[in-house]
């Protein structure tokens, strides 16, 4: 059966490729290149089930169209990657004004949308009768760090308004998400908020070695993107003194690919980091399965310069049985209380002395690592998981 020209969902997603996860989805398959259940896959099932029909339309830098009954997949480049300034801003109204064209053109009956920056201008198809669900993966504002410079304040009053009079359903993937929300709107939130968790398969994890404690040989990992909002850079302070102030041999891998990838070897070498310090780059699954099994603690260093929704690094060290020492800005910290040591974004000196006391206090380091199993389990409960929310979602809106 070929999809009819007017989908009754649509869904805008990130950068995904979910072509790729589509193929996957297609066979039965859980989609190889992502640890967690793609929320594509999670998409898909939803609409299946319903026996809708379905546009998937992705930002991935390959453009390509794939079709599989009632469901529509495409590729649409954002051409605002790479660029900077009025470049960007303007690169990035066109591809969402030419989004929110296609919405009107094809008149879905709803629309689901995933971390807009301009929020504000779904109110275009809300006013043709379009109803409008919203998914929270990115807060509006670094946790605890909310902007008042004058376009940021103008831009939350634009989207404030639109929450206070347009969505029939808003998913938050951690309580931070929600509680920008109800800030941004005042209060006045409209229609359903609901909690959703990313979830995992537990053969994920299953049978990752419990971690043999070692006060004269600990290992630290960092996992995820090499960009400076990452906080990756502040690393290299923290390895220097616990280099310098421990008897123990604390060593750190780094695993993850980015922009700023051939400036941090380059600044370990400069520091003459190398002997604790590993840059060993992009990790395949089997790869990254070893990096846990290698690592005591997970050390998850965001600045206040990144809008985090969750941080699945924190989350899936939790579920290697890994401690976590992470900035405050990480929302996932809220979920995650017992696992997770919060340390002040930028200070570097709690947070080697959080590893320090991890490295050195095996009856601490255990009274952290065995709350992890625990904590993990709402990651493995179907019915918090982002697909059993946006069941709910698409549930209110289509009654």
């Amino acid at each position: 059966m070929v999809i009819n020209s007017n989908p009754q969902v649509i869904y805008c997603g990130g950068p995904g490729d979910i072509v790729g996860t589509m193929r996957s989805w297609i066979s039965g398959k859980h989609d190889a290149s992502e640890v967690s259940d793609t929320y594509s896959g999670q998409f898909f099932d939803q609409i299946k089930a319903r026996g809708l029909s379905a546009l998937v339309i992705s930002t991935h830098a390959r453009k390509e169209l794939l079709v599989e009954g009632l469901i529509k997949v495409e590729h649409r480049p954002n051409k605002a990657a790479g660029k900077i300034g009025l470049a960007y801003k303007q690169a990035y109204m066109s591809h969402w004004l030419g989004v929110i064209g296609t919405i009107l053109r094809l008149r879905p009956r709803v629309v689901v949308i995933a971390d807009l920056e301009h929020w504000w201008l779904l109110a275009i198809p809300a006013m043709v009768g379009i109803k409008v669900i919203t998914d929270l993966q990115c807060t509006f504002w670094p946790r605890g760090y909310r902007s008042t410079a004058p376009y940021e304040r103008i831009l939350q009053g634009l989207n404030g308004l639109f929450w206070r009079k347009i969505p029939v359903a808003t998913i938050c993937i951690s309580p931070e998400c929600e509680r920008q929300a109800r800030e941004l709107s005042h209060g006045q939130v409209s229609g359903r908020l609901l909690q959703a968790r990313s979830s995992y398969q537990r053969a994920a994890f299953a049978g990752i070695a419990r971690p043999a404690w070692d006060a004269y040989s600990f290992r630290l990992m960092f996992a995820g993107r090499v960009e400076r909002n990452k906080g990756v850079f502040d690393l290299l302070d923290v390895m220097a003194s616990l280099r310098a102030e421990s008897q123990s041999k604390i060593s750190l891998d780094i695993c993850g690919g980015g922009t700023a990838l051939s400036e941090l070897k380059a600044e370990v070498e400069r520091h003459g980091l190398q002997s604790c310090i590993n840059v060993l780059g992009q990790l395949n699954s089997s790869a990254m399965r070893a990096a846990y099994e290698r690592c005591h603690v997970v050390v998850v260093p965001t600045t206040a310069d990144f809008p985090e929704g969750l941080n699945r690094v924190v989350v899936e060290g939790v579920l290697a049985g890994r401690p976590v020492v992470a900035t405050d800005v990480c929302p996932a910290i809220e979920i995650l209380p017992c696992s997770v040591i919060a340390v002040k974004c930028g200070d570097q000196h709690a947070m080697s002395a959080a590893i320090m006391r991890l490295a050195n206090d095996n009856n601490y380091y255990e009274s952290i690592r065995g709350s992890c199993a625990a904590e993990a389990e709402q990651f493995y409960d179907c019915e918090q998981s982002w697909g059993a929310a946006l069941g709910r979602a698409l549930d209110l809106a289509l009654k």
